[in-house]
């Protein structure tokens, strides 16, 4: 079976996910830019991973404007977050991103942050964010004083568990073909 993951990566930890999986099933990477329609019939299975901001990962939209001619092929997604992993979570994406209307596998996994490896674009809107929140009386200090912290201090977090269970269900999904 031949498999294609696309990606988009704001900071690196989606693409260090699509790397790690494309490297464990020996699949074709391309970042989401050079993703064209015209490559999917060479595949069986095609992977998408993205970046979540606000409940929408970021995107998907694009990947999905090929859905129709994906037709006949195992559609995973995937998307990366500073939010830990959990099932009310990944309900709102699914809902968020009208996942449900597609036939596809969904994972959503923890990624990484760091606000210094962010495009200047991305740490602008940060750093507006929190000056917004700081001067509305509404916001809870204890919001803000977590996203300095987060801005100050990189996160690490790499989720083994979910790239292994991706992998599986690739190889699975293969060994179907396979016997068919």
């Amino acid at each position: 079976m031949r498999t294609l993951i696309v990606y988009e990566s704001q900071s690196g930890s989606t693409k260090k996910y699509a790397e790690d999986i494309a490297k464990a099933v020996s699949a074709d990477l391309l970042p989401l830019k050079k993703f064209k329609a015209k490559v999917i019939p060479d595949y069986d299975c095609i992977v998408f991973g993205g970046w979540v901001r606000g409940a929408q990962i970021m995107g998907l939209n694009d990947f999905l404007a090929k859905y129709d001619a994906m037709e006949g092929k195992d559609v995973l997604v995937f998307s990366s977050g500073l939010s830990p992993a959990s099932e009310e979570g990944r309900k709102q994406l699914i809902s968020s991103n009208i996942l449900d209307l597609y036939h596809v596998r969904y994972y959503q996994l923890q990624g990484s942050f760091d606000y210094a490896k962010l495009p200047l674009k991305s740490r602008l809107m940060f750093d507006f964010s929190i000056k917004r929140m700081q001067s509305d009386p509404e916001t809870d200090p204890l919001v803000i004083q977590q996203l300095v912290t987060v801005k100050n201090t990189p996160i690490n977090f790499y989720d083994q568990a979910k790239v292994d269970r991706i992998i599986a269900v690739i190889n699975k999904l293969s060994l179907e073909r396979a016997t068919k």
